[in-house]
Order: structure tokens, then sequence, then C-alpha cells
């Protein structure tokens, strides 16, 4: 079932089903490469931030951009 990727334990793997962000923080999350089918590992989550690595780079992101990125376990 899909959820977002804020709510997703550390450690996991997920996969990207959809974004729920448009303007200018859709355009960079899809930058990042978070896009659907992207396999996505979360590798920590802390207070109001969910570091996370697709393919070999590491990103540190919100509590609130992290929940607009839908995914499902893997």
């Amino acid at each position: 079932m899909p959820s977002p990727l804020a709510e997703a334990p550390a450690p996991s793997e997920c996969v990207v089903v959809r974004l729920d962000a448009a303007g200018g923080l859709g355009r960079e999350l899809r930058a990042l490469g978070l896009v659907p089918g992207t396999v996505v590992r979360v590798l920590r989550r802390g207070r109001g931030h969910v570091l996370v690595a697709i393919e070999d780079a590491r990103y540190s992101l919100g509590e609130d951009v992290a929940r607009t990125v839908v995914v499902r376990r893997r």
C-alpha cells in the first residue's frame, strides 16, 4: 500500500509511486531522481528529516518534503 516517504521505516527500500509536489518543489525532486519507478533507500529518520539514498547519492529531505513523495515498500 502506498504511503508517504516520511513514514517509511529506516532502513528500508521503497519505490517511488508518484510525487504530490507541484511547481518548483516538484521540479527539484524530479531533478534529484525522485520519479515514479525510482528505488529509494531510507537510511535514517531524524527529527524533522529523512536521509535517503538514490543510487550513489545521499539526500536529507525535510519531513514536509518527504510527505510529498509517495512510495511503496520493495
